[in-house]
Formats: structure tokens, sequence, C-alpha cells
């Protein structure tokens, strides 16, 4: 089992390297995905990829899905930057086998970001309503003053929705091994957009409270198809519908990760640290990543840590990005309530809320 876990995991990096080495992707094509589930998560900064031990595993490594004990029911609502994005999310998980050093897992999730009211003008260009025709060919110039009627605006809605089906299982008592099966599905105007993915993920034991893990996400490239109509002008001021059909390409992110876990008497419960670094290789610049390495690859860092107190109240806080988080949660009975402060210096700040129910 350790030589099957031991091969999983060169295999992954091997490939990962493969994909670095010709890695010319869409930015940011995935980017809606990129801070994950849970609030439990996020208060810690989003360094979860080593614990990932309740619902939420599904997304940050579902090789965590082994440690749950009942089935979980995750429901979370989101408000990023203010109330310009809302990212909600469902997930479903459950022990499938509970057979001592064979124990697995499975769940369901789906994940949905809208952003509403997004301005379509590129079909306003009346000479003397949409526009002040200085030279009277009948169309719009570089130059001349547009003219803002919002009744003549189409407004649209952006939707993102991804789900995908997890499975966990542990392979040797210190090493579990995760997989997931996703579709990506988008929506803007009269155009979609639809892909399919896979992540690749471990975890490993390596002493009593420490471990480490991995989820390689997209791990095959997700490709997105775009299809469908949008109205332009062309060069001669004439009205026109254009068809889209386009391909956008989501390369892997490597999320890799350790945590460690101080529990004792003497401070009444548990404090968890962790550690994880996001490497992604569609080419971000030092503007949009915490560092670089060449032209292709980019890195962010995440740290967290995480008091909980006798198993009913917890406090967390972190980094994300350069950007401190925080959280706090209560468990009452088998219900879990939880809730994490992301602040944003250029926009507004991201509040995240999450209910957990074990059954």
């Amino acid at each position: 089992m350790l030589k099957k876990a031991a091969c999983f995991t060169l295999l992954t990096l091997l490939l990962l390297a493969a994909l670095a080495a010709n890695a010319y992707a869409t930015k940011l094509a995935g980017e809606f995905l990129q801070t994950g589930i849970g609030a439990k998560a996020l208060g810690m900064g989003s360094a979860y990829v080593s614990i990932a031990d309740d619902a939420s595993g599904t997304y940050w490594n579902p090789a965590g899905l082994v440690g749950l004990e009942k089935r979980e029911l995750l429901l979370q609502y989101s408000q990023r930057f203010g109330d310009l994005v809302n990212y909600n999310a469902g997930v479903f998980a459950r022990p499938l086998s509970t057979e001592e050093g064979k124990e697995s897992a499975g769940g369901i999730s789906i994940v949905w970001l809208r952003v509403s009211d997004i301005a379509f003008t590129s079909h306003l260009n009346e000479p003397g309503v949409d526009f002040i025709d200085d030279d009277e060919d009948g169309y719009w110039d570089p130059g001349e003053k547009r003219i803002w009627d919002p009744t003549r605006v189409r407004w649209e809605s952006d939707n993102e929705v991804a789900g995908w089906l997890s499975y966990g299982r542990r392979v040797s008592p210190s090493i579990s091994l995760g997989i997931n099966g996703k579709v990506i599905w988008k929506e803007i105007g009269d155009i979609s957009a639809t892909g399919f993915g896979l992540d690749l993920s471990l975890i490993q034991l390596l002493k009593e409270n420490w471990r480490w893990g991995f989820n390689l996400q997209d791990a095959t490239t997700t490709p997105l198809y775009w299809s469908g109509w949008y109205d332009t002008i062309d060069s001669t001021g004439v009205p026109e519908r254009r068809k889209v059909d386009t391909k956008e390409t989501i390369y892997p992110t490597f999320k890799v990760g350790t945590s460690y876990a101080i529990i004792s008497e003497s401070i009444a419960g548990q404090v968890l640290l962790a550690f994880d670094i996001d490497f992604r290789f569609e080419g971000l610049d030092s503007n949009e990543a915490d560092f670089t390495l060449g032209s292709t690859v980019s890195g962010d860092l995440m740290l967290g840590g995480r008091y909980k107190y006798k198993d009913i109240l917890h406090v967390s806080a972190g980094m994300n990005k350069q950007q401190p988080t925080g959280g706090i949660g209560v468990s009452i009975a088998s219900v879990d309530f939880d809730y994490a402060f992301w602040p944003n210096e250029s926009l507004d700040s991201t509040h995240r809320i999450s209910l957990t129910v074990s059954f």
C-alpha cells in the first residue's frame, strides 16, 4: 500500500512538472473557485489542504474525507467584496466504509457564484441617441462623446457554477488518497461555457499530531468551451450579431500544506497551526500573486491558526494573499455555526457564513 501511495505521489508530481513546462493557460479562467468552501477554512486563511476533516474537504482535499464519522451537510452563504458578488455552496458527505485501515468516504458538492447588474453596451451605437456624431458619418469614432441612457442598456448577470463528486480512501494507516470529478458551467448574457475536470489529492500522517497533504486541482487541465451570440457594431457602424465559438483552459493549481495540532489539558482544548502554498501555472505576474518563479509559475501563501475550547467554541486567524482573516464558530450538539471575515484593501470585504449539520 505504501508503494502505491508513493507511486501516486510521484506520478502526480511528474504530471505537474510536465504541465508547468507547457503552461499557457487562460489567466484566471477558474478564479471563482479559488476561495474554497466553508467559513472554518477561510477563518484560518484558507490554509486547509492538510486538515480537510469535515464536509468542506470535498473541495480542499477529498483524501481528508476518510476521517468523517457521520454524514455531514454543509451550507454556505458568502458576500464577496460587499454585496458585489454572491458566492454560495452546498455539500453532502458521508462515510462509505468504516473497516479499519480501509476507511472510505464520498461526497457531492455544488458552488454558485453570481454577479448581478452587468451593463451590456456594445449594441448602443445610434447617432444622436447613444453618441454625438461630430463628423456625421453615421457611426461612433474614438473621441466622440457617448450619451449614457440606462434605459437603453441591457442588464445581465454572470453565473458561474461548479459541481463535483468526491471520493477518499485510506490506503495505509498513515496515508489516504482522494479524487474529484467535476463539471463547470458559466453563463453571461447569451453566452455560456461548459467544462470537465479532475482533482487528485493525498494526506499523510507524519507523526501523531503532524500531517501534510496536497491537492492537484484540475490535474489534467479543465477546458471550457464557450458558445452563444453577442451584439456588436462592425467597422462601418452597422449592428451585427456575432457567434461565439472559443475555448479557455483552466490549468492546475497545486495546493500543498502541513498542519500541527497541540492538545493539552492546560489550555482546555486544542491549538491547530497550518501553512499552505498554492502553486499556479497560468503566468500570473507579481501584482497578481505573492511570488513568481519565472514567467509561468506563481504562488500564494496561506497560514492560519485556530483555538478550539472543549469542542464548543473556536476562534481562528490567518493570512491569505497578504490579507488577514479571522473567524469564530460554535458547536451545539450536532450543529456547527461558523463565521469568517476577509478584508480587501481595494474592494469591500468578504463575509462568509457556513452551517454544518452532522447526523
